[in-house]
């Protein structure tokens, strides 16, 4: 019987990379035990544009029937900012209840050069993984604009920030015994319910080593020192989150080298990449489709629990990275490669 997944192509350079993700998974699953359906689900910006909706019923719909979601980069210039991102991207993360956004940080064999550090500070690698709260926070679409004043609700709940820390410790027990939450306690009362819960829920867990880190100093400290001496597991907030995990993709060269998985555990989950539609490179064979094909390694590990398909396709990126294929994000001055001879250089080795 065949696993159906959906497939939202999105704007941009969105139906580029997300083809490639759709190769990928058809070649690692093939003699694996899996078998994909794929069918196509409309959301976006083109789709606000031709129908008049950013999220139509009938894609929500043919979502509701997938296994999981293989989603591409959303938004358009010519239309305004948040309209696709509100009705979108986190409608569909609160209809679907996913509440863990994972955002794993790793530098690729070869890619120091792409890195804005110096080579000193990469010598001992860089692996580490954001687990961010992915339905409340300022995020939670609570509060509005009037002539004179905005306001969003930074909204923290028990419920909300019980189960996210949870999986942060779940996933610090399977990795290194290390966890750290980023916060801003010293200011926000938000901040400050969060870490008196960690703190407390970091007393059931004496295997784990906890410690609370404000937000502006995390930032400059995993800049100073990004190796796994001093990050394993890094807990925070929606709006934390989502900055900080792009900062951290800064440091692996590339937000073309950045997957992210929007999870709900007993649910219907969301893999994408984390770059932008970036509309001015659209159409041009440029893009990196490597974040959309580790977002496929993270489907295989997380939704399926096949870590064994997981670490092939993520082997077969280290192994065309070490034949030299570069696209333009990460080929640091040297020659590069087009979005379809990077994928055909990671098919070669799946297949």
């Amino acid at each position: 019987m065949s696993i159906k997944i959906g497939v939202i192509e999105g704007d941009g350079v969105g139906p580029e990379v997300v083809s490639w993700g759709v190769s990928v998974l058809e070649a690692v699953s093939r003699g694996s035990g899996l078998e994909f359906d794929f069918v196509k689900a409309p959301v976006g910006g083109s789709t606000y544009i031709e129908m008049g909706q950013v999220l139509p019923e009938e894609s929500l719909t043919t979502l509701r029937s997938c296994a999981a979601v293989l989603k591409g980069p959303m938004g358009r210039p010519d239309i305004e900012a948040g309209i696709v991102e509100r009705d979108g991207i986190l409608a569909l993360r609160q209809i679907f209840e996913q509440y863990v956004n994972i955002r794993p940080v790793k530098l690729f064999r070869g890619l120091e050069a792409a890195s804005p550090l110096k080579d000193a500070l990469l010598e001992r690698g860089v692996d580490f993984v954001i687990i961010r709260e992915n339905s409340e926070g300022l995020y939670s679409r609570m509060g509005g604009i009037t002539a004179n004043t905005a306001t969003d609700i930074n909204l923290f709940t028990e419920r909300g920030t019980r189960r996210i820390l949870e999986f942060a410790f779940d996933i610090a027990k399977k990795r290194g015994k290390k966890l750290i939450s980023v916060d801003k306690a010293n200011v926000l009362s938000g901040s400050l319910y969060w870490r008196r819960m960690f703190e407390a829920m970091a007393k059931s867990h004496p295997e784990i080593t906890c410690s609370s880190q404000l937000v502006d100093s995390f930032c400059i400290l995993v800049l100073q020192d990004p190796s796994p001496r001093k990050w394993d597991v890094v807990v925070t907030d929606n709006m934390f989150g989502d900055i900080i995990s792009d900062e951290a993709a800064a440091i692996v060269g590339s937000l073309g080298m950045s997957p992210s998985a929007n999870f709900n555990p007993g649910g219907i989950s969301m893999y994408e990449p984390v770059h932008g539609s970036a509309p001015d490179i659209a159409g041009q064979g440029i893009a990196n489709p490597l974040a959309t094909i580790l977002a496929t390694a993270m489907m295989m590990r997380y939704t399926f629990e096949r870590e064994d398909l997981a670490i092939k396709i993520e082997k077969a990126v280290q192994k065309a990275l070490d034949e030299g294929f570069r696209t333009r994000d990460i080929c640091a001055g040297e020659p590069h490669c087009t979005t379809d001879e990077m994928g055909e250089a990671v098919l070669k080795y799946l297949n």
